[in-house]
């Protein structure tokens, strides 16, 4: 079908022209805009921006902190998850349930050092006794200089600290801390103490200019309570007005440029900057702006002329090559070019030539061995109604002579073969496919002595259609070759509602595989006598794995798990169709549906 052109292209000089007059007025415009936005940025104090942004992130890290300690005490406190432990250890009486509970708060303790790594530590301390609830959960013990720590804000008889050296850890440490006074079941009286690692660096993507910030934190008077800047000391009041939550004030002190921010917590974090930094981005700026404009000009006079000449030949061979495949040429026609991305370029398009003619063969080859099984399964085909006939009269002979088993091997005979021959129709569906598996696994098992294990998770998905002769060779092969030790198989049959798959494993305790073996069986399928005349194992999951990926073009998977000596896993991914008129019904009445847990059946086979 041909392509109708509307209105009359520009040819690609005319274009080129256009775009490169458009590339000199973008320069122009470009370095106009640049001037602005600098001369803009510089009576605007970009500078302030960016203390903003870290001040920002700073806040964030530190709320983030306080956060995480507070959730961690209301766990140790009293109902909390913790706390019901400590309560416990608390009214225990006997020493062994005494040693028992302490344990168990010990763990609990530990434990919250693999949630949070960034906690320090996190523990009780009895004011009365003068020490640790559980001694040892720390590098360092507790001796009371918590109480002196100056704190930043309160909330419901939560005391946030302001940044301190640590008294759990080791002493190097900066860390914040929340401190509660808490009252157990017996009446007992405990501080929750914890600490956690104070991230107050500079993050390089926000200060990439090296600026060198220096970090206050105040409380909620505005007065300093940590400070590693010169001349701000502990204790200073830095703020003469209140400010609200979420607001910003700057102030500047001694020589040094002062930005507050209010955290929703109530504290005031603060970053500090000496005044000459201001002069000495001005000055960059200029250079900065200066340099652009000059650079900007001499690439473009330089580059326009020779881009214009350098482009436009190997275009017009692309151009030749994308005609000759749309017309059927496939023939190999490559000229060089001065430019390596072009000349990659043509030798991808050569490359899809080849894979082209590749495809195209590989297609003839393909029907050609359609062909070929199709004529070998007319060869392997009986007559059913003979075979079956013959079937109905041993069942009957068996059962004037009243050989039950017989029968009932007959029976199960018949079933089985009805089945395999398509006598009950070309479709069949998951739950047929696992019934007939069962019916087989009972013939097997009048023969064998070993013990099958399903375990089948019911559902609709159960009725999902599917390939015939699915399982029956896996099965045949878990018998024949993977009865092990225990003489046990398991087949597990469940859906995985979440990515809407059917999950079919067979596993079998025999000698397993080696990876030889392995590499054997994930082998294109191919109809050959040879195999069936060795008797290879492997010939039943190529016959499988054909079959998955003609039935559900390629949207399932098969899985071979395993080692030498200890068994053999095969695991298989079916898809799982919703039906059509689920999906109207769903669209129409636009209802949320709550996925109910689907019931699941153990059927168990142990004949031994």
């Amino acid at each position: 079908m041909g392509i109708a052109w509307g209105k009359k292209k520009k040819t690609l000089k005319a274009k080129m022209l256009g775009i490169l007059t458009m590339c000199a007025m973008t320069s122009l415009l470009a370095a106009g805009i640049v001037s602005y936005m600098a001369l803009r940025m510089i009576q605007n104090d970009s500078i302030e921006d960016n203390m903003k942004m870290y001040l920002d992130q700073i806040t964030k890290n530190t709320d983030e902190a306080y956060y995480d300690m507070l959730s961690i005490v209301n766990y140790m406190g009293p109902g909390g998850l913790i706390g019901n432990v400590t309560d416990s250890y608390l009214d225990a009486v006997d020493n062994f349930d005494r040693f028992v509970e302490q344990r168990s708060l010990r763990q609990e303790l530990s434990g919250l050092g693999y949630v949070n790594t960034k906690l320090v530590g996190a523990t009780y301390y009895d004011k009365e006794e003068k020490k640790e609830l559980i001694s040892g959960m720390n590098v360092r013990t507790l001796d009371g200089r918590q109480n002196a720590l100056p704190k930043v804000a309160e909330c419901a008889g939560n005391v946030m600290q302001a940044a301190h050296a640590s008294f759990l850890g080791s002493s190097e440490k900066t860390v914040f801390s929340v401190m509660r006074e808490v009252v157990f079941g017996n009446g007992k009286k405990l501080e929750i103490y914890t600490e956690i690692k104070a991230d107050m660096k500079t993050p390089e993507e926000i200060n990439k200019e090296g600026h060198p910030y220096t970090y206050i934190q105040t409380d909620e008077r505005g007065v300093a309570q940590y400070s590693v800047n010169p001349v701000i000391i502990q204790g200073q009041k830095l703020f003469s007005t209140t400010l609200s939550k979420g607001d910003y004030q700057v102030e500047t002190r001694e020589g040094y440029k002062i930005m507050a921010y209010r955290s929703q917590m109530g504290y005031i974090n603060a970053v500090a900057l000496p005044d000459n930094i201001y002069q000495k981005k001005i000055n960059q700026w200029r250079m900065m702006m200066t340099l652009i404009i000059v650079v900007t000009f001499l690439i473009f006079s330089m580059s326009v002329l020779y881009l214009y000449r350098m482009i436009c030949r190997p275009l017009s061979q692309f151009r030749r090559q994308m005609v000759q495949i749309g017309d059927g040429t496939l023939q190999a026609v490559h000229e060089e070019s001065d430019i390596a991305e072009f000349d990659s370029l043509m030798r991808e398009v050569e490359q899809m030539k080849r894979q082209i003619e590749n495809l195209i063969s590989n297609m003839v080859e393909k029907e050609k061995s359609i062909q070929k099984m199709e004529f070998e399964k007319l060869l392997y085909q009986i007559n059913p109604h003979f075979l079956l006939n013959t079937l109905n009269s041993i069942q009957w002979m068996a059962q004037m002579s009243h050989q039950r088993e017989i029968s009932e091997f007959v029976q199960r005979l018949k079933k089985l073969l009805s089945y395999n021959l398509g006598k009950e129709g070309r479709q069949t569906t998951l739950r047929m496919e696992l019934e007939i598996v069962k019916e087989y696994i009972a013939l097997q098992q009048m023969r064998y002595d070993f013990i099958i294990e399903m375990n089948i998770e019911d559902g609709s998905y159960l009725d999902q259609p599917t390939v015939r002769m699915l399982f029956q060779p896996l099965v045949e092969n878990a018998i024949r070759y993977g009865l092990g030790d225990d003489e046990k198989i398991s087949i597990q049959v469940f859906e995985d509602v979440a990515r809407h798959l059917a999950v079919v494993t067979i596993s079998d305790s025999g000698k397993g595989l080696n990876q030889e073996e392995i590499d054997e069986i994930n082998q294109p399928f191919d109809y050959d006598w040879g195999y069936w005349k060795n008797e290879n194992r492997g010939i039943g999951l190529r016959y499988v794995k054909a079959m998955l990926e003609s039935f559900y073009d390629g949207q399932t998977s098969l899985f071979v798990n395993s080692k030498k000596g200890f068994g053999t896993r095969i695991t298989i991914l079916l898809p799982v169709r919703e039906p059509e008129e689920k999906k109207e019904k769903d669209k129409d009445k636009e209802v949320t549906l709550e996925e109910n847990k689907v019931g699941q059946t153990d059927e168990r086979i142990d004949c031994r």
